[in-house]
Parts: C-alpha cells; sequence; structure tokens
C-alpha cells in the first residue's frame, strides 16, 4: 500500500523547490544541509520518481517534481486557510480587515487609534494588500473594496459618496502659476504640465480617472504623458513631494487638504464612479468585532461625504 510522504518531507521540498537550493531550505528551516537531502531521498523514494535535477549548487524541478509542488502548494495552502478560518471562529474580539494600501495608509489607519480607544477590549489588524477581497490569501473577517461593479459574495455595505478633484503642492502651484480655483480654460493647459496618474479602476470605457474626470469637465486632455504609477498612495505622495498634478479620490487627499499638504485646483465636484465597499468573508460567521468595527466605519465615513473643499 502507497504511503504518502510525510508533513515535514513536503514542507522541506517546497522550500527546496521554491528556493532552488537545498541549502537555502535548510538556512530557512533551520536544519542542516544533509536532513534536506535525506528528507528528499524519502519522498522520491515513496513517490517513485525524481523531483529534482541536480545541477551544482542549483536544484531544478523535474516535469514531475513541478506537478507534486503545484498539489503540496494548494494542499498546504488548503491547511493554513482551513486552520485561520477555525482560529477566527473563536476569536470574537479579534477581527482583521485588508485593504488597499492608498485608503488603508491616507484614511483608515491615521484614524485607528480612535477605534482602539473607543473599544479598547477589541483587537484590529489592517491588512494592505492589493486583492482585499482574496479570502483565501489574506484570512480576513472582511475587506473594503473599491471599484465600480457589484460584489456578490458576502454581506456588503456601501460606505460613502466622495468626488476626484485635481491635486498639486503648494509649491508646484507657486512655480507654474497656478491659482486655484481654475477656470475650464484654465483646466485645459494642464495638458502642458507633468500630470501623475494610477492603476485605480474606472468604469469602461475609461482609461483611468484622469479621462473620467475630464469627460466630466468638458475639456479635452491628451493622456500619453501621464506618469502612472501602481498604487494611489505612491501618486498622491509625489503630487506632495512637486513631482505633478494628481487626481484625488477624497477620502484620500482630504486629510492632506486640510494639512496644507495638496490643494485641489479646481472646486468643481465630479462625483467617483467607484465607490466603496465593507465585504464580509462569506467563509466566516460575523463576529462581534467586526459588527462593531463596521458600525464604527459608518459612523466615520460619513466626514468624505461631508467633506467641503477649502475656499
Amino acid at each position: 500500500m502507497f504511503i504518502l510522504p510525510s508533513f515535514q518531507s513536503l514542507k522541506i521540498f517546497e522550500s527546496a523547490a521554491r528556493l532552488a537550493s537545498f541549502t537555502k531550505a535548510a538556512d530557512e528551516l533551520g536544519i542542516s544541509q544533509g536532513a534536506v537531502s535525506q528528507h528528499i531521498k524519502n519522498l522520491e523514494i515513496r513517490a517513485g520518481f525524481d523531483v529534482f535535477e541536480r545541477t551544482g549548487r542549483r536544484v531544478i524541478l523535474t516535469s514531475s517534481g513541478q506537478v507534486l509542488l503545484d498539489a503540496v502548494k494548494h494542499g498546504l495552502g488548503h491547511i493554513q486557510h482551513t486552520i485561520e478560518v477555525e482560529k477566527r471562529k473563536k476569536q470574537a474580539n479579534e477581527i482583521v480587515i485588508s485593504s488597499q494600501p492608498g485608503f488603508a495608509i491616507r484614511w483608515l489607519l491615521p484614524r485607528i487609534m480612535a477605534f482602539n480607544q473607543a473599544y479598547p477590549k477589541l483587537k484590529i489588524s489592517v491588512n494592505t494588500v492589493t486583492s482585499p477581497l482574496d479570502f483565501y490569501l489574506y484570512h480576513a473577517q472582511a475587506g473594503l473594496y473599491y471599484g465600480s461593479k457589484e460584489v456578490k459574495e458576502g454581506e456588503t455595505a456601501k460606505l460613502f459618496d466622495e468626488h476626484l478633484i485635481p491635486v498639486c503642492s503648494v509649491k508646484f502651484a507657486e512655480q507654474h502659476k497656478l491659482h486655484p480655483p481654475l477656470n475650464k480654460k484654465q483646466l485645459e493647459k494642464l495638458v502642458n504640465l507633468p500630470l501623475l496618474g494610477d492603476l485605480s479602476p474606472v468604469p469602461p470605457p475609461f482609461d483611468d480617472t484622469w479621462s473620467y474626470w475630464a469627460k466630466a469637465v468638458g475639456i479635452d486632455l491628451s493622456l500619453d504623458h501621464i506618469d502612472r504609477q501602481s498604487q494611489s498612495n505612491i501618486t498622491l505622495q509625489l503630487a506632495e513631494l512637486g513631482h505633478g498634478i494628481a487626481i484625488g479620490r477624497t477620502s484620500l487627499v482630504m486629510d492632506a487638504i486640510q494639512a496644507g499638504s495638496l490643494i485641489a485646483l479646481t472646486h468643481t465636484e465630479v462625483k467617483n464612479p467607484c465607490y466603496y465597499q465593507l465585504v464580509s468573508n462569506p467563509a466566516m460567521p460575523k463576529n462581534k468585532a467586526l459588527n462593531t468595527f463596521a458600525a464604527w466605519l459608518e459612523v466615520q465615513s460619513k466626514e468624505i461625504n461631508e467633506f467641503k473643499l477649502l475656499t
């Protein structure tokens, strides 16, 4: 009868395959290189095929080894996911929230201290990730979704409406003789200045938030020279440093505008076609901490709806 390799052997195999080195795997796992070699040898004997080709100091997966690695990664991932889900069910006073970096860094995290002070018996952690609804990977009780598409899995709650606002630093505005609020003719000249963009979602047929904003205010804006970053918080940081003009969302720029590190170039309000939703993990029951956080977030985010540009 076939006997499965030990869990330890499979874990060592995954490490050696990922690092392409028995030596690096030994360092990562805190065991000797000889122990790694012996576990791999035993695994190959049990399996009946070679999983690695040995080429000097590096090891390369065989085709059968690659198939086995995919199965091991899936199996280990499923085990970890199951453990995390069951553990979270027992922790009624703990919550993990996943959020995209921009919203987490520029709005949520600065307000988490207030949550902790209001609810000292609850423990909250925030994952800053690009895919907050990938619950299988990040094991959160809920994720903060941003986009224009309706989420169909999990319990959802829309949080707030906001606007798109072109912003830059005071120094940049002075250097380029920009005196906000700019009128339509002045806004059309922005095409001649450095524009900063990111990969935030927008509804079709628009390419990015710049194209949506330009269409909404009725100006023709060439997008060929936009300097695009992967994340909105990077784009806005560059704007604060004086590198150009960015399209900001209310939630991401309101603190900077109030602090004076960014200024709005127009008071024309363009409603953001995308929105935020708090989406619960369908694999986990809502606990006391999540219910409390959801209620707190609903109250706190009202300031985004109510924010008015400084005049």
